[in-house]
C-alpha cells in the first residue's frame, strides 16, 4: 500500500460575484467589473486598457539631478524647495521601478 496517494482536487472556479443590496442599488451604487474577460478595444481595434507591465514609462526631468538637490535644500517655506523634493522622489522611484529618466535641461 502507498503511503500517500497524489490526487488532483476536484474543484469548478466561480467568478467572484458581488450581491448589491437592493436598497443600495436604489441609492445608484452598483459592482464595477475589474476583471475583463476579453480585451477593451475602442473603435479602432486599439486597446484601451494597458496593464502596467507591459506599459513603459519615462520620466523627464525638469533640471538636472545637481540642481535638483541644490534646490531642495532650501528653506521650507520656499515652494522650489518641495519641488525639488518631489523630483528627487520621482528618480528614486524611477531607478528602483526601471522607468526611463529623461535628462533634465541646463540653463
Amino acid at each position: 500500500m502507498p503511503i500517500s496517494v497524489e490526487r488532483s482536487p476536484e474543484f469548478t472556479v466561480h467568478p467572484e460575484e458581488v450581491e448589491i443590496p437592493p436598497q443600495l442599488a436604489q441609492e445608484g451604487i452598483r459592482a464595477v467589473e475589474r476583471e475583463f474577460k476579453t480585451p477593451v478595444t475602442n473603435d479602432r481595434g486599439q486597446p484601451l486598457v494597458v496593464s502596467p507591465a507591459t506599459q513603459k514609462i519615462s520620466i523627464q526631468l525638469p533640471a538636472t539631478q545637481g540642481q535638483l538637490l541644490a534646490w531642495a535644500k532650501g528653506p521650507v517655506s520656499d515652494s522650489l524647495t518641495w519641488f525639488a523634493a518631489f523630483w528627487l522622489r520621482m528618480i528614486k522611484k524611477a531607478v528602483y521601478f526601471g522607468w526611463k529618466l529623461i535628462g533634465g535641461e541646463s540653463k
